[in-house]
C-alpha cells in the first residue's frame, strides 16, 4: 500500500499513521510488545480479571445463570459500575405478536422460543412496548395490557413501558424504581444495541445468545 502512495506521487502527511492505525475490534490499548506501556497494560488486565474467592465466583456464576448471561458479562458490569445486574428489559416486538380478535379484543401471542426463555429468567423483567407496533390501544387498553401480557407469560412481567427510544426506557425504569445500572437489554440487531446505549444500560444481550 505504501508503494501505491509513492507511485501516485502524492503522499499524505499522515499516511504512516493511517497505515498503522488499529483495525475493527481493537480496544485502543498499547501494542503487545515488551515496552513498559504494554507491561503495565497486561498487569492491569490481569489484576482486573483476577479470579475472586471461590464462594464469590460461585455466587456470580449462579446469578449469571439465573439471568441468562455469561459469567464474564456479569463480571464486566461489576468491574465497570460496581453493581450487580438483576433486571432485564425485553422489547415487546421480540416477545410477542399483538393483534385484535374478531370482537376487537387485544390478543397477545407469545413467540414460542422467547416464551421458553422468559420462563427460565429469574430476575425482574420489564417489557418495552413500541406504540406503533400495537394496534391503536386506548388509554384503558394500555392500562389493562400488563394483565393481558402476563396471562401469556405466566405473570413474569413486572411492568411495561411505552415508547421506542432511550428516554422511554429510562422513564419506565424510573417509574418502577429500577436502577438502570442493574438492567440489561435483551435485543436483536444494531437498532436494539443503539437503544440500550441511548438508555445508558451497561449491557445489551443478543436474544440469540440469551440462555444459550
Amino acid at each position: 500500500m505504501g508503494d501505491r502512495f509513492d507511485r501516485l506521487g502524492v503522499r499524505h502527511a499522515n499516511v504512516e499513521a493511517l497505515l498503522r492505525r488499529p483495525g475493527i475490534g481493537h480496544n485502543n490499548g498499547p501494542t503487545f510488545d515488551m515496552s513498559w506501556e504494554a507491561w503495565v497494560w497486561r498487569r492491569a488486565t490481569a489484576k482486573a480479571w483476577k479470579t475472586p474467592k471461590p464462594e464469590v465466583a460461585m455466587m456470580r456464576l449462579k446469578r449469571a445463570e439465573r439471568l441468562g448471561i455469561t459469567y464474564k458479562e456479569l463480571a464486566s458490569v461489576i468491574m465497570d459500575s460496581g453493581v450487580h445486574l438483576g433486571a432485564a428489559v425485553l422489547p415487546l416486538s421480540l416477545a410477542a405478536r399483538v393483534r385484535r380478535g374478531p370482537g376487537g379484543e387485544i390478543i397477545v401471542e407469545p413467540r414460542n422460543s422467547v416464551a421458553a426463555l422468559v420462563a427460565k429468567f429469574r430476575g425482574r423483567l420489564l417489557v418495552l412496548g413500541d406504540i406503533d407496533a400495537v394496534p391503536a390501544l386506548s388509554e384503558r387498553e394500555r392500562t389493562d395490557f400488563l394483565a393481558i401480557l402476563n396471562r401469556a407469560f405466566d405473570g413474569k412481567v413486572e411492568a411495561i413501558g411505552w415508547g421506542h427510544d432511550g428516554p422511554a426506557v429510562r422513564n419506565m425504569l424510573k417509574g418502577n424504581a429500577v436502577p438502570r445500572q442493574e438492567v440489561f437489554l435483551v435485543g436483536a440487531g444494531m437498532a436494539h444495541r443503539v437503544l440500550g446505549e441511548a438508555a445508558g444500560l451497561p449491557l445489551v444481550k443478543d436474544i440469540e445468545d440469551w440462555f444459550s
